[in-house]
């Protein structure tokens, strides 16, 4: 082969590598799209509350409503349920009142006041909010904190509440670390039980990071949620939470 030849296929390969990302990542937000329509009708039929069962309320985002999974039972929450369901041996009811794209500023406005109206007391409330602070224009750490604040004095003390995913795109990455540094103060003054999904997510590496995403390289995939489910489920036992409902049968 010619040496002008090494550059050329060189190039060759990106473009068919960068083209196969593309495809990827239009497939990807198609069936995205789908998930946020099927996952939020889903979510959207609340159970009947009644004596007995243990009530689980989840406030939060996309990743809330496992958008990203192969199905609506593989995201964090019903895992999270399930775990809480085998460990207590009673039955989990689980009202979700996330939204897809719902920043901290959407959870103050729609979220609470349903909160709020809730006709029954919750036996475990967790929260995850901030990954679509850190993308959307208009928000940064200052009005995140602002609306977390807000977030957090609302709910019942020892709720448990996570801080902010990490994101590979260096940028992104110092946003959801100043954001994740602010969670943890105000989860800390607020007397709730801070999760580590920055952490959790940071600790698949770079080169991992894409084993972990659905095909839009943005919300967790089956493997990412399992690790979701695996730091609440780890918080929630380290608390005491689960023996406490146990032994409130």
């Amino acid at each position: 082969m010619a040496l002008w030849g090494l550059p050329f296929a060189g190039g060759v390969l990106a473009g068919a590598t960068a083209s196969a990302l593309l495809t990827r990542w239009l497939e990807g937000r198609q069936t995205i799209n789908r998930h946020v329509e099927d996952y939020g009708r889903h979510w959207g039929d609340r159970p009947s509350v009644h004596a007995g069962a243990l009530h689980y309320v989840a406030l939060g985002d996309s990743a809330a409503q496992g958008v990203g999974a192969t199905a609506v039972t593989r995201g964090y929450v019903p895992r999270v349920a399930d775990r809480l369901r085998e460990a207590t041996g009673r039955e989990v009811l689980v009202t979700n009142l996330s939204v897809s794209g719902a920043t901290s500023d959407d959870v103050v406005r729609d979220q609470l006041p349903q909160f709020a109206a809730l006709n029954f007391a919750p036996d475990l409330i967790t929260l995850d909010i901030g990954g679509n602070d850190v993308i959307y224009p208009g928000h940064n750490a200052a009005t995140f904190e602002r609306s977390l604040d807000l977030i957090l004095a609302a709910l019942p003390e020892g709720s448990f509440v996570a801080d902010v995913p990490w994101f590979m795109v260096p940028v992104l990455a110092g946003q959801s670390q100043r954001m994740s540094v602010l969670a943890a103060a105000l989860v800390e003054r607020h007397g709730h039980h801070l999760v580590p999904l920055h952490r959790t997510s940071r600790e698949t590496g770079v080169l991992g990071y894409h084993r972990h995403t659905a095909g839009d390289f943005f919300h967790p995939n089956d493997r990412g949620y399992e690790g979701w489910a695996e730091a609440f489920w780890g918080t929630i036992v380290a608390s005491g939470r689960v023996e406490l409902l146990r032994s409130d049968d």
